[in-house]
């Protein structure tokens, strides 16, 4: 049997050199391709803003990658976006604890974002959830994405809420299964009056969807666990529904779903990638032993069979991507070529695909921040908070590094 093909960007991927390099002041917590426009990528960044791009480089003009519109309305930083799969919309999740919801126009088809205000022609903000308690640090559509009242699911502090973004409403919030010394499940116990800590077991870090497949959401937490829900077919309600011990005395900072929704990946801060089958009972079927410890993943559609690769990315400013089954030769991205070697990475923090695997994006830290090291100022992933402490002075831009397959 051959090894799988790599995909496309990763087996025949150039850097794009038309790439944002001023796309945030400070570090990019997030990026996300739009699934129905493959011109449309998002990014959340440590500046309270939100930013949608447009790649025009296919208009056959000589184009190249330009803002679209900028998402702003936060007061604190944006950590993660996430967009709807069918509808042009986009969520925004911020340490504020606030998510907002914003209507993208969609390029070529002269429909604006507000219709009420010629100011808004590319993104308007049509909707706002919240207060959460904690960090946002997950978000993720969910239920009948085909026409049905769109529901997104937002996991911060210690809760996974579903919210029906039609009427507006918070559905139902659901405390995640506890894993407990004993090795026994059981559920968190919620004291209102007491704030979460992002250290306190069962902090969520990250959410990612199955795609529908079983209907199941995976958040990394802070006790090293990966906790799943799941949700019935309308996304309307949610519940726990298990406690998977992935990294022991470490902190899960990320999920990820392969393609199919078969197979589930965690990273943590123990240099370990999990893989574990959710078929069978969660078992651990793949451990990645990193170089590095890996803050961002994100699933990877192959060329040849469709089939599933996972791309991470951490300190060192590489972007790997191995089958998610194993049985291949890992493939990676870097930010300099070979007579660039003198040339210091930025660290990254978020990684994402297009849908067929055509493209890369990822981003992080600063320039500067390579530079002048400090040490965080802050718990969880992200040291969050950077920003405030740095008084007057405004932080230097951070990058969008693209990888196209030629």
């Amino acid at each position: 049997m051959s090894s799988p093909l790599p995909p496309p960007a990763f087996a025949r991927g150039v850097r794009r050199t038309d790439a944002p390099a001023r796309a945030h002041y400070g570090r990019v917590f997030d990026v996300a391709s739009c699934p129905w426009d493959e011109n449309l990528f998002a990014t959340a960044g440590e500046e309270e803003t939100a930013r949608v791009w447009r790649d025009e480089s296919g208009a056959g003009n000589g184009g190249r990658v330009v803002p679209h519109g900028v998402c702003r309305g936060h007061k604190d930083e944006v950590t993660r976006v996430a967009w709807h799969p069918t509808m042009r919309v986009l969520a925004s999740g911020s340490a504020d604890g606030g998510v907002a919801v914003w209507k993208v126009a969609q390029p070529g088809f002269g429909e604006a974002a507000n219709a009420h205000d010629p100011q808004e022609t590319s993104v308007a903000r049509v909707d706002v959830l919240g207060p959460h308690a904690g960090e946002v640090y997950g978000l993720a559509f969910i239920g009948d994405t085909s026409g049905g009242s769109p529901v997104l699911a937002t996991a911060a502090g210690t809760d996974l809420r579903l919210w029906d973004l039609e009427t507006v409403t918070e559905l139902v919030c659901v405390a995640p299964v506890k894993h407990d010394l004993s090795g026994s499940d059981t559920a968190v116990n919620k004291t209102k009056n007491n704030p979460p800590n992002r250290w306190e077991p069962g902090y969520l870090f990250s959410l990612s969807s199955d795609s529908g497949k079983r209907n199941l959401l995976a958040s990394g937490c802070s006790d090293g666990t990966v906790k799943l829900f799941g949700c019935d077919g309308g996304g309307s309600t949610a519940s726990a529904v298990a406690s998977i011990p992935n990294h022991p005395n470490a902190l899960a900072a990320a999920t990820c779903f392969l393609p199919g929704g078969d197979l589930l990946a965690s990273a943590g801060s123990d240099k370990t990638v999990v893989i574990t089958d959710v078929r069978m009972s969660h078992r651990c079927v793949r451990k990645i032993h990193t170089p590095v410890v890996v803050m961002g993943l994100c699933a990877v559609p192959s060329g040849d069979d469709g089939g599933g690769w996972l791309a991470m990315v951490g300190s060192d400013g590489v972007v790997r991507c191995t089958p998610g089954e194993g049985g291949g030769k890992s493939a990676a991205l870097r930010q300099f070529g070979d007579d660039e070697k003198n040339k210091t990475p930025v660290p990254l923090l978020c990684v994402a695909s297009n849908k067929d695997g055509t493209a890369i994006f990822a981003a992080g830290s600063t320039h500067e921040a390579v530079a002048s090291p400090t040490k965080p100022t802050g718990g969880g992933p992200f040291s969050l908070g950077s920003i405030k402490g740095q008084g007057t002075k405004k932080p230097e831009p951070a990058e969008i590094f693209i990888w196209q397959a030629r």
